[in-house]
C-alpha cells in the first residue's frame, strides 16, 4: 500500500496494518492536551505564512518560496483571499486557514461522499510528504478532519475525455491550500515521515464526485444530510440514526427503498425532498398493516 493512501484514506486513530510496509506504519505517542499542542501548531502556520509568499500557475498548482532580501514578495497573512474556519475539538477551537484559489463549476460534495483529487502535502519546512499529480479517489468520510471541514466549500469542474488517446482534460474545477493543524490531522501519529504533532500544508483540486446512498433507500446520502456545507443529517423518525444510515426513515416497519418509487418533491415531508407513506405509493390493511401500492393495480 503506497503512503498516499495509508495517509488519506484512513480516519486518525483508526488504522488497517494488512499489506502496508513496516516503515508506513503509524506509530502513536502519548497524547499531550489539545491546547497545548495547538498553540504550539497555529504559531508554526502563522510564522509559515509570515515568512513565505505563493505562486499559482494557470493550472492552480502552487509554489511556496521563502521571503528573503533577495526574493521578495507578499506574505500568505496578507493575502486578501486567506480565509479560516473555527473548528472546536478537544475543548480547543481550532483555526483552520484556507485559500480559495478556484471555487469551482459543479456540485460541492458533502463529507458523506467520495472526491477524485489531486493534492500535495507539505511540512511547514517544505518536505513534500505525499502527492497525487494524477487525481484518485477518496471517501470524505475517512479522511484527517482537516479535508472534511473544507472540501464542501469546493465544487467540482468540467472535463472532457479524447476519444483516440481516452486521455481526459479537466477545466474550471475547484483548487486551494489548507493549513492544518495536528488536532485537525493526525495528532499523536506518526505516519510515514510525519512526524507527532505536525501541522499540514495541502495543495488540492477537485474533478469529481460521487455522491453516495449509505443505506441504499434511492435517495442520496447528501439530500439527507441537510445540505453539502451545513453537517446537520436528518432525522424524521427521531430515533437517534441519521436518515443517511436509516433503512427505514420514518420508522413504520416498512423500508424506506420500498417506499420511493420516485422523487416526489412534498414540502413539509422529508424536509422538503421526497414522500414517505404518500397516499399513492402505501395502502392500509384492516390488520392495522401496510402493503406497498402495486402502481398497475392500486390496493387490489
Amino acid at each position: 500500500m503506497k503512503l498516499s493512501l495509508r495517509l488519506l484514506l484512513l480516519l486518525p486513530f483508526i488504522f488497517i496494518m494488512v499489506g502496508c510496509p513496516v516503515d508506513d506504519e503509524p506509530v502513536t505517542v502519548e497524547a499531550r492536551p489539545y491546547a497545548e499542542v495547538y498553540a504550539e501548531d497555529i504559531a508554526e502556520i502563522e510564522d509559515f505564512m509570515d515568512t513565505h509568499f505563493m505562486t499559482v500557475d494557470a493550472d492552480y498548482n502552487v509554489t511556496y518560496t521563502e521571503i528573503t532580501g533577495s526574493t521578495p514578495g507578499t506574505p500568505i497573512s496578507s493575502r486578501p483571499d486567506l480565509e479560516f474556519k473555527t473548528i472546536s475539538k478537544g475543548g480547543v477551537d481550532h483555526k483552520l486557514y484556507f485559500i480559495k484559489l478556484n471555487e469551482g463549476v459543479g456540485s460541492n460534495p458533502t463529507v458523506l461522499d467520495s472526491v477524485f483529487s489531486a493534492y500535495k502535502g507539505y511540512k511547514t519546512d517544505l518536505t513534500v510528504f505525499d502527492s497525487a499529480s494524477n487525481p484518485v479517489w477518496f471517501q470524505l468520510q475517512q479522511v484527517i478532519q482537516g479535508w472534511q471541514e473544507i472540501f464542501p466549500g469546493f465544487k467540482t469542474g468540467n472535463s472532457v475525455t479524447d476519444p483516440a488517446t481516452g486521455v481526459t482534460t479537466y477545466s474550471d474545477f475547484g483548487a486551494g491550500v489548507m493549513f492544518v493543524p495536528s488536532g485537525l490531522g493526525y495528532y499523536n501519529q506518526a505516519v510515514g515521515n510525519i512526524g507527532s504533532y505536525t501541522p499540514l500544508i495541502f495543495n488540492f483540486k477537485l474533478m469529481k464526485l460521487k455522491y453516495k446512498d449509505h443505506d441504499g433507500d434511492k435517495i442520496l446520502s447528501k439530500d439527507e444530510y441537510g445540505g453539502p456545507t451545513s453537517g446537520t443529517p436528518l432525522d424524521s423518525d427521531g430515533d437517534g440514526k441519521p436518515d443517511y444510515g436509516d433503512f427505514d426513515d420514518d420508522n413504520d416497519g416498512l423500508l424506506t427503498k420500498n417506499e420511493i418509487k420516485k422523487p416526489v418533491v412534498t414540502p413539509g415531508v422529508h424536509p422538503g425532498w421526497y414522500a414517505f407513506d404518500a397516499p399513492e405509493l402505501d395502502c392500509a390493511l384492516g390488520n392495522g398493516k401496510k402493503k406497498h401500492l402495486n402502481p398497475n393495480t392500486g390496493c387490489n
